[in-house]
């Protein structure tokens, strides 16, 4: 007789994966990809060696899990902000404040994110860069959906500076010393502002 997995069963397995990739999440946010080993995940997830590769096949596949939900977390902040406004200018601008603040609040994020999923292997930087593309895209979108309103010849590539200005700006206020740095909420505002000039009518 074939096993039929119940909604139940599958419940629990979905939980089950989420306690480690938010594990993961953390461990690989706090001591960086090569730092952090299979046995801290399975013990900072309170699971089991066996429960893990039932999930994932190696650390690279948990990592690339990982990426792939962040890029949804970051796609979800963007998505509200831009939601939130009703004139295109000021949506984009949200979303940009927004994903900066989110980054901000979430530095393991921004890590993982940022420096460490940059160049580890040819699988996960593809992951990386359809994150960063599929972002682009969305703020490409907007560009097009409403060319009057905004002054640009190429909405792909503004899209491109955009969203790479915010990861730029954040990646070097992070590394700035937390007591002599500006509030997260004013090189926000600042990158946002410099966004929007740069591409309003």
């Amino acid at each position: 007789m074939a096993y039929r997995k119940t909604p139940a069963t599958a419940a629990r397995k979905d939980a089950r994966r989420k306690t480690i990739l938010d594990a993961a999440t953390r461990l690989f946010g706090a001591n960086g990809y090569h730092s952090t080993t299979v046995p801290m995940i399975v013990a900072e997830s309170d699971s089991s060696v066996g429960s893990f590769y039932a999930h994932f096949h190696n650390k690279e596949d948990a990592f690339a899990a990982v990426l792939e939900v962040l890029g949804q977390k970051v796609t979800d902040v963007m998505d509200r902000a831009r939601a939130s406004q009703s004139d295109p200018l000021l949506g984009i601008r949200c979303a940009v404040e927004s994903l900066f603040l989110f980054l901000a609040d979430n530095p393991g994020d921004a890590r993982i994110l940022i420096v460490e999923s940059s160049g580890l292997s040819p699988r996960l930087e593809r992951v990386r860069r359809t994150i960063l593309r599929q972002h682009a895209e969305q703020v490409c979108q907007t560009l097009e959906s409403t060319p009057t309103a905004f002054s640009v010849s190429t909405p792909l590539i503004a899209a491109r500076c955009l969203v790479g200005a915010v990861l730029e700006s954040l990646c070097s206020w992070l590394e700035e010393s937390p007591n002599d740095r500006q509030s997260a909420a004013e090189v926000a505002r600042a990158v946002a502002d410099y966004n929007s000039r740069a591409i309003r009518r």
